[in-house]
């Protein structure tokens, strides 16, 4: 068995330990095993996402990066490499600049390890490195919705990634958005302001609960994101995501950023009285881990650490809260003795 992915199984095991399995990934674990043994494009370990519902039902879908400063340029993939997705990273190990990472993502809650979501995340604000992405993957008439789309966004965002499914025939296009620390510190201070940004990008329904709890995010020290699903004339479809980016742990902590006096737990426990968690998100700091291994001359660190949370809404309408874990391995030359 490929190394990686007895690796890829010791870090879902301890995430999932300790009754996890049951209260936070449900079913999805097999056909997530067959997901990430099809992400393997280079010979490094792809940076994993585990995106998890915070109500109902327990499920996981997997989501695997791979970093460009690991591929070469002129490299050949396989599908089976790659997800279906050879073109995809060949055009991605081509480029100088401008691109950090490709994603693979797949839904494994349904039990398809098939057909994922393609998704490149951009270093540089240039549309047209996304557009000719897209284009490669065959989408070309998202290359066209995402440039209209581009120019209704407010300047001080910065679209960060743009993803769709190059194996189905209906138009999909996912675009998230950035926007500037100070601008997140003016929708903290100014509501208006920040129901006008999100009007400006084409949200038509707002309801009663997307500009406060935009804000309540946005309040946060955490990173503050939204996400769009574009439509084919660019329009702004009536989803919207928002999300905030926890900060990586500090050495040796596991559960204190977690508890309900710290800063995530307090936006938790927060989320929780709005309905759109149960108490489940109390396990989130135990998925908290960093673990060595001896891997041929070298030490191996396996982690994972909850890294997103993001609240959705339809027409204005609260829809669902989910967490991410973000996992991997980071290697270090072992220390003589």
């Amino acid at each position: 068995m490929d190394e990686r992915l007895m690796q890829y199984q010791l870090i879902y095991a301890l995430a999932a330990r300790n009754g996890r399995n049951e209260t936070l990934f449900g079913s999805s674990g097999a056909a997530a095993f067959e997901a990430f043994a099809r992400s393997l494009a280079s010979s490094a370990f792809p940076e994993l996402w585990f995106e998890l519902p915070l109500l109902g039902e327990p499920w996981f879908d997997l989501h695997a990066l791979t970093t460009r400063s690991d591929l070469r340029p002129n490299m050949k993939f396989s599908p089976q490499q790659t997800g279906g997705c050879p073109k995809a990273f060949e055009w991605f190990a081509a480029q100088e600049r401008g691109v950090r990472q490709l994603a693979l993502s797949w839904d494994t809650s349904s039990g398809n390890s098939s057909t994922p979501a393609v998704q490149l995340l951009a270093s540089e604000s240039d549309p047209s490195i996304t557009q000719a992405f897209l284009r490669t993957v065959g989408k070309p008439d998202a290359a066209t919705s995402y440039l209209e789309f581009r120019k209704r966004l407010p300047q001080s965002w910065f679209p960060c990634y743009a993803g769709v499914f190059p194996q189905r025939p209906e138009h999909h296009l996912r675009v998230e958005c950035i926007p500037n620390r100070e601008r997140q510190r003016a929708y903290a201070d100014d509501s208006s302001l920040l129901e006008a940004d999100l009007r400006q990008a084409g949200l038509l329904e707002l309801g009663d609960t997307v500009v406060e709890r935009c804000q309540a995010l946005a309040s946060t020290p955490f990173q503050f994101e939204f996400q769009f699903d574009v439509q084919p004339d660019g329009s702004t479809s009536p989803t919207l995501g928002a999300s905030v980016r926890f900060a990586p742990p500090a050495k040796g902590e596991t559960r204190e950023s977690f508890e309900v006096d710290g800063s995530a737990g307090a936006l938790m426990q927060r989320v929780e009285e709005w309905g759109l968690v149960d108490e489940r998100w109390r396990d989130l700091g135990e998925t908290t881990f960093s673990v060595r291994a001896s891997r041929r001359g070298a030490n191996t660190h396996l982690y994972c650490f909850p890294t997103f949370l993001k609240l959705r809404w339809r027409d204005g309408e609260p829809l669902d809260a989910k967490a991410y874990l973000m996992a991997g391995q980071r290697e270090e030359a072992a220390q003589e003795e």
